[in-house]
């Protein structure tokens, strides 16, 4: 019994439905069309108070965000506006035709002259003669025009690649003033029904703004993204971060091993590379700077700094013997001693020998004479040892500036790293 009262509704339901979209038939469609179409001017705004202004509202429905070139300074959507107006001249009587709307192709009847203020691409109206336009029986009027837009974006690579960028898509009309079409904006604003998210951009916010120009409205649709920066850090970061470390192992290879200088230029021809690489990803001007081609920059002047000490130790490393070692350059060899931690140890016993003292009468003088005579033995050969010690040769030399260089240079690399790769990931 239910099931055959449900049957019963639904076939009830089917055809109280068909009869309401099928009550007028295609001669009813085209003689509506037709009057409507009569004494109509696609040229001429669709309001019968001329002296007034056309009220029109605009979406944004994004569907892709396809690029954002950084060189070029673009962003590149694909996505459809949602345009509604009144047109006063295209109303019927819904009741005796039972069409409630139509569709008009956008040649046909009068559209706004929407263009992107802000777009790269050949200036021209938006649509095409394969469009149509939605219109309802009071005069409501639908446009949906589908399109790619390229459009220009001041980028800031600042903080490149931990960087946040703001772009938008401007929409004004190019013929009528603000007084005779006034744009305003829809209740969807942007929406993102068929949205697909950006592989290297994160949408982070978004809204829609009203400019009012001295002659016209402008409709700015902004969009706040930032760069996922995974990619660059696993193949450009640390390989910069991995070259860094090795600029220094320079300060550790033997002057006499004969390849300081090849490894040094290698770094440096490296360096170079690096710069190219990140210079290629960033546009050419000067309004900012990256921070990524600061550090290279760095890097690179560190790179010079050990070449030419480089240079300087091998010509110190292949210096007579028997010139002559500058005071400077002595102590710079203690220091480094001291560094490495090459303690004289013959000091210790030298000075448990010096307190010893010659004084006493009978076996005990004779003792005591025999441990002075001891101590002066010790003492020489203590004098012999520091004496050595003291013999510095223009290796140590060579060897104590790659100590000193290596530590300096080490700290200036941590230093530089933290600092700059903390203030662009915190931004």
């Amino acid at each position: 019994m239910l099931w055959s009262t449900f049957l019963t509704g639904l076939l009830i339901f089917v055809k109280v439905t068909s009869a309401t979209h099928l009550t007028y038939s295609i001669e009813t469609y085209s003689s509506v069309m037709t009057s409507l179409l009569s004494n109509y001017s696609s040229k001429i705004r669709p309001i019968k108070n001329q002296g007034g202004s056309l009220q029109m509202s605009i979406d944004l429905f994004l569907a892709n965000i396809n690029d954002i070139s950084t060189t070029e300074q673009k962003m590149t959507t694909t996505g459809y506006l949602k345009v509604k107006w009144t047109d006063e001249l295209l109303v019927w009587n819904s009741t005796t035709t039972g069409m409630y709307w139509m569709q008009f192709n956008q040649t046909d009847i009068w559209i706004p002259d929407i263009v992107v203020k802000n777009g790269l691409t050949a200036f021209k109206m938006m649509g095409g003669n394969f469009y149509y336009v939605y219109v309802y029986n009071d005069g409501a009027v639908y446009w949906y025009p589908y399109t790619v837009f390229e459009t220009s974006c001041d980028l800031d690579v600042t903080y490149f690649p931990f960087d946040t960028q703001t772009c938008s898509v401007i929409i004004k009309s190019w013929s009528y003033s603000r007084w005779e079409v006034n744009f305003t904006i829809g209740s969807d604003k942007i929406g993102f029904y068929e949205f697909v998210p950006n592989s290297i951009w994160d949408l982070i916010s978004y809204d829609a703004t009203t400019d009012y120009t001295d002659s016209a409205t402008d409709i700015s649709f902004n969009l706040k993204l930032k760069r996922k920066p995974r990619y660059f850090v696993l193949n450009l970061i640390l390989p910069i971060v991995f070259v860094c470390i090795l600029n220094l192992v320079v300060f550790i290879i033997p002057a006499d091993a004969g390849e300081k200088m090849g490894y040094s230029v290698t770094i440096f021809l490296t360096f170079a590379v690096f710069l190219t690489i990140v210079s290629a990803e960033l546009p050419m001007n000067s309004d900012s700077t990256s921070i990524l081609n600061i550090y290279l920059i760095i890097e690179l002047v560190i790179s010079i700094m050990g070449i030419i000490i480089s240079s300087v130790q091998l010509r110190l490393n292949h210096r007579k013997p028997g010139k002559r070692i500058d005071a400077v350059f002595c102590m710079l060899v203690r220091a480094g001693r001291k560094m490495r931690c090459e303690k004289n140890n013959v000091n210790d016993s030298r000075q448990g020998c010096f307190s010893k003292t010659c004084r006493g009468a009978g076996d005990t003088g004779k003792i005591n004479v025999m441990a002075c005579e001891n101590s002066t033995k010790y003492h020489n050969e203590a004098d012999t040892v520091e004496k050595k010690d003291e013999e510095i040769e223009w290796s140590d030399v060579s060897s104590a500036i790659d100590i000193f260089s290596f530590w300096i240079l080490l700290s200036v690399q941590i230093i530089v790293t933290v600092v700059i790769f903390s203030y662009a990931s915190s931004n």
